[in-house]
């Protein structure tokens, strides 16, 4: 029953990764054409060196002045906001035209000075499509003042849903002085909005949260890496498919009793199926029970017919990137060096490398720990502790780069998808981390791009639904196959025990030995050979007898009675090993027959 329930599993998994790559396949026709769309833009006159043009001053219905000041700004001329008394009110706005392709982000940066008798007030950003007073509700940024201040910065004030769609948008900074001891001035000063389209290339690095690195959103450069990663993918998976085509046949012809077989089978493939499905229940099992401690599952993605370019691209790129940071750098490159180091220990102890040629080769070999795929259970023990170090290290990194995204309730989903892509990444290899990270990530494509509409979308999730159940059970084998597995590493750390032989009182000198039990011994007892002749006489001489000394009997007591050897020796004049002529059959102590 294991062994059919196997099948299907494996079966829906194959179809359910069919339709990813059939999504990525497609991908392009949304990808390429949203890339050559890619456009950037800002409002105009943000320093406002020489006067407010493009800048509008609203009094907002109460006796606040707004001008602009050719001095005394950060530096040289800014916007002024004279406040006379508590309640008193203004913004400033300028209109702003966005371009290209959705999705679009925002970021706003100024500098403001606040001197007079403020006592309570704040100031907050808005961005909207209306000419219209702004609304604190649906503000961007909001700081509180609770007095005066010199010039300061601050900012980026960053927005991914106030510019849905290209058009023309208003910015607005206003400044609401609740209460007052005096007159307030408040100055604005290189007051800039950014915007973009929310796409590109971007290089990070973990520490444990995501460090940028690298951002380009260069067209040329942007469609020459993702057709790079789109290659990649199919590459890898093409290359498993037909490199243990073998391997995943025999799982699958394995006698029906034979579940073992399947589940330790050394096809890269099947194993992606496993561990995805172990994962996908575990995440799965989460989302589920979180709502009932009061913790709402919350999501970055809105995807519509307009972004959903962006999101296929970054899923594809998060299949390649995030494997070769999290894993290569963190796993891997960790291991090779520390082989190197041991390595080069035992060419320096002459351990290793004493042939002319191999200490170099000796050394070189410690770098196929850098792209993973040859840790194995008879592996020496201290490269299975780093690899459990590591592994843990890297998913605890991987579930922490989530949450400014996602939110805490992510890290610990991520966090044992990311054990899952590791013992992939240590077992099979970093192709084998990518196609589990690809599926997982690329599951609706189809769905995005448009294709198959309502029943797509239903066949696509019954699919998964039967995959996250069967996940379960390959959830279960694996965390019992690691604990058995840590639990025998544990062992091989500790001191061998010394067995004391048992204590028995020693024999006196003399002691004949004892009888042996014929029912006990390992074969026949040996005939007493006859007496032969005498050629000098012609009779027949007394086999001699021979007294064994005293102290050559053995100790009993060192012995235990019910002691049987496994081991029976050959009949007299057979060699310990018999050869069996290939030929004649013939059983000889010699190769070949004559």
């Amino acid at each position: 029953m294991l062994s059919i329930l196997w099948t299907l599993a494996m079966v829906a998994f194959l179809v359910f990764a069919a339709t990813d790559f059939a999504g990525l396949a497609v991908s392009p026709t949304l990808v390429v054409p949203g890339i050559q769309e890619i456009r950037s833009g800002q409002t105009a006159n943000a320093g406002l060196d020489v006067d407010q043009r493009n800048w509008t001053g609203n009094s907002w219905g109460t006796s606040s002045a707004l001008t602009y000041e050719s001095t005394g700004g950060h530096p040289d001329g800014y916007l002024k906001m004279a406040l006379f008394a508590s309640g008193s009110q203004g913004y400033w706005i300028q209109p702003f035209r966005v371009e290209g392709k959705t999705p679009f982000t925002t970021a706003v940066r100024l500098d403001i000075e606040v001197v007079g008798g403020l006592v309570e007030g704040y100031l907050f950003v808005t961005i909207d499509s209306s000419p219209s007073n702004p609304d604190s509700n649906t503000a961007i940024a909001a700081v509180p003042f609770t007095g005066p201040t010199s010039w300061s910065s601050f900012g980026p004030f960053r927005n991914d849903t106030r510019v849905i769609d290209a058009g023309l948008y208003y910015l607005k900074v206003a400044f609401v002085a609740n209460a007052t001891s005096g007159p307030v001035e408040v100055g604005l000063d290189n007051v800039r909005l950014s915007w973009a389209t929310d796409a590109g290339i971007v290089f990070y690095l973990p520490a444990p949260f995501p460090v940028r690195v690298f951002a380009s959103q260069d067209k040329a450069l942007f469609l020459s890496y993702y057709g790079l990663i789109v290659a990649t993918i199919f590459l890898i998976g093409g290359y498993y498919v037909f490199r243990e085509r073998r391997e995943t046949w025999n799982a699958f012809r394995a006698p029906i009793e034979a579940i073992g077989t399947r589940l330790r089978a050394r096809s890269t493939w099947i194993a992606v199926a496993q561990v995805w499905m172990a994962v996908t229940f575990f995440q799965f099992a989460v989302i589920l029970f979180i709502p009932l401690i009061g913790i709402e599952p919350t999501t970055p993605i809105n995807i519509d017919s307009r972004n959903a370019w962006s999101l296929l691209f970054d899923l594809a790129n998060a299949g390649v990137y995030e494997e070769l940071i999290f894993r290569l750098l963190l796993i891997g490159a960790p291991m090779a060096l520390a082989s190197v180091a041991f390595r080069f220990l035992e060419v320096n102890r002459g351990t290793a490398g004493r042939l002319p040629g191999s200490a170099g080769r000796h050394l070189a070999g410690a770098w196929r720990y850098l792209f993973g795929g040859v840790l194995r259970r008879d592996s020496p023990k201290e490269a299975h502790v780093a690899a459990w170090v590591l592994l843990f290290g890297s998913a605890a990194i991987f579930g922490l780069a989530h949450v400014p995204g996602w939110g805490w309730w992510k890290s610990v989903p991520t966090f044992v998808a990311g054990l899952g892509f590791g013992y992939l990444f240590l077992r099979h290899g970093v192709g084998a981390a990518i196609l589990a990270h690809f599926v997982n990530d690329y599951a609706l494509a189809l769905f995005y791009e448009g294709i198959g509409g309502q029943a797509l979308e239903l066949f696509i999730s019954l699919l998964f639904i039967g995959l996250v159940i069967a996940g379960a059970g390959f959830f279960a084998w694996y965390s019992i196959d690691a604990v058995r597995h840590l639990t025998v590493l544990i062992g091989q750390f500790r001191p061998p025990r010394r067995v004391r032989p048992a204590s028995r009182p020693l024999a006196p000198l003399g002691t004949p030995p004892p009888a042996l039990d014929p029912a006990r011994a390992p074969g026949p007892l040996p005939t007493p050979r006859p007496a032969s002749p005498d050629p000098a006489f012609g009779t027949w001489s007394a086999a001699p007898s021979f007294q064994a000394a005293p102290n050559a009997i053995r100790d009993p007591g060192r012995i235990p009675r019910d002691y049987a050897p496994s081991y029976a020796p050959p009949p007299y004049g057979y060699p310990p090993v018999r050869f069996q002529c290939p030929s004649c059959a013939r059983l000889s102590g010699r190769i070949g027959c004559r």
